[in-house]
């Protein structure tokens, strides 16, 4: 019985008020010299609009805040990165991969005291890397790469570890005296 009574409270919390809108502009506009049914027409679009504004929560939504991607530079979430970014288009990968792929491959073989960029160390580079890794890292004019080399580019830099294969160039000697 309870739960009838609840039930009962409940509609007539919800209800009350668009009966009594409804009623007093059903009389008001009759007393204004409307007829009957129009006027009931009025009421009942008055009642809804009562009932509307009665179940419209005042508070605006709370906004959700902007989730930041924090990339870090040689972690092995950028390469995770790179191949989320990749778009094939007819086999072949965007210019935007391709460019973030050779950024990878700069720092990941400069680890091992090689440059992609210096045509001098192509012999070593291509120990290092293979042939079909370095030409998709060298690559630069079209028709762009496919997807399989990308990813192919992207297993064997994947693979290379943070340490040297090859020994550190010989820098220079300090010089004995300070200059200040």
């Amino acid at each position: 019985m309870s739960a009838a009574r609840a039930l009962l409270r409940t509609v007539r919390a919800a209800v009350w008020r668009p009966l009594v809108v409804g009623a007093v502009v059903v009389l008001t506009m009759w007393a204004l010299g409307m007829r009957w049914s129009s006027a009931a027409l009025v009421a009942l679009a008055a009642a809804t609009v009562v009932a509307v504004v009665q179940r419209v929560d005042g508070q605006p939504e709370p906004r959700p805040a902007p989730r930041h991607h924090r990339s870090h530079d040689g972690a092995r979430g950028e390469v995770l990165d790179l191949a989320w970014s990749m778009v094939g288009r007819d086999g072949r990968v965007g210019e935007r991969a391709l460019r973030r792929l050779r950024e990878a491959g700069a720092r990941r073989v400069a680890r091992h005291g090689l440059d992609l960029a210096d045509p001098d160390q192509a012999d070593a580079l291509r120990d290092l890397l293979g042939a079909r890794a370095l030409a998709t890292l060298t690559h630069r004019t079209h028709p762009l790469p496919g997807v399989g080399d990308l990813v192919h580019a992207l297993d064997v830099l994947e693979r290379l570890g943070p340490t040297r294969t090859h020994p550190a160039p010989p820098q220079d000697a300090p010089e004995p005296r300070s200059p200040r």
